[in-house]
């Protein structure tokens, strides 16, 4: 069973990807903010983590960058979710070392494809 951090502010949209992974049989961790997800990156170490790219108090790749930074979260796959696609979003995700740059809302196959290729699940 892998931890799934999801982050984003808004609060249907991660009861909708905590179903998502209960239902592939993965555990879920969910934060409303980049501080929020910060702190339980590192209290729940989580095997793949998942923001969106607007947040209240950061944006997407800005906590990626965070994260990346913090001892024990450095080697965490971590993915951006996005409503509105836009290429340089995208391209920034990766430089700042985000895996991929998924458009919401994600299929339960996407998920599923990510987990398995990202963790031993």
């Amino acid at each position: 069973m892998a931890r799934l951090l999801f982050v984003d502010d808004d609060p249907f949209t991660l009861e909708t990807l905590a179903r998502a992974a209960e239902v592939l049989g993965h555990q879920a961790i969910l934060a409303g903010s980049g501080e929020e997800a910060i702190r339980l990156a590192s209290q729940e170490a989580p095997d793949l983590i998942f923001t969106d790219m607007r947040l209240p108090d950061t944006d997407g790749v800005t906590l990626i960058g965070l994260l990346k930074s913090q001892e024990g979260v450095t080697g965490i796959p971590m993915f951006v979710l996005s409503a509105s696609p836009a290429e340089d979003a995208e391209k920034r995700s990766e430089a700042a070392g985000a895996r991929a740059y998924i458009s919401k809302p994600i299929r339960l196959q996407t998920l599923l494809d990510i987990i398995q290729e990202y963790t031993s699940g």
